[in-house]
């Protein structure tokens, strides 16, 4: 840590990855407090990450959260009835020009939320293998209720309720 005092330690920053890389963090900071060579310590060396040559990936990255943040309230995700929504099936749909993240159980329920992710407000996508909705922006996914299950985000997609299964 550039400028702290002999001694002080920071290990954070992992982006979800917190179990196995703060545990290789944790190894890597006993070493340097007991004084062990670590073959690990280089790569997580905080002068390791250069500024300028990440900074294209910075743009690209906030370029892709931006086109995500406009194209998919814009007619990205397919619009279509909420009765040809099979069971197990997730989609965002429209009904009466709303957008709803909708998902049908196995016994015939319609769960309906919001779309809107509660981090940065882009538009959520069903992942059929987690069966989750996953933020294509910074990667927040939700359960089927909308309750959250990895952040950013940290509040749930907001529930819709009397969504008429009919439309």
């Amino acid at each position: 840590m550039p400028m702290a005092a002999e001694g002080i330690y920071c290990a954070t920053g992992y982006n979800g990855n917190g179990m196995m890389l703060g545990s290789i963090a944790g190894k890597i900071l006993s070493d340097a407090v007991l004084g062990v060579r670590n073959k690990y310590k280089d790569l997580f060396r905080p002068s390791r990450v250069k500024p300028l040559d990440s900074f294209s990936e910075l743009v690209k990255e906030n370029a892709d959260v931006a086109y995500h943040f406009i194209a998919d309230r814009f007619g990205i995700h397919e619009s279509d009835s909420l009765k040809r929504l099979k069971p197990g099936a997730g989609k965002v749909v429209e009904v009466d020009g709303k957008k709803i993240a909708a998902y049908r159980d196995d016994a015939g329920t319609i769960h309906a939320l919001s779309p809107v992710c509660t981090h940065a407000g882009c538009i959520v996508g069903w992942n059929s293998e987690e069966k989750s909705w996953d933020c294509p922006c910074h990667g927040a996914r939700f359960d089927i209720d909308g309750k959250v299950l990895t952040g950013p985000a940290t509040r749930n997609l907001a529930k819709i309720e009397n969504t008429d299964p009919q439309h």
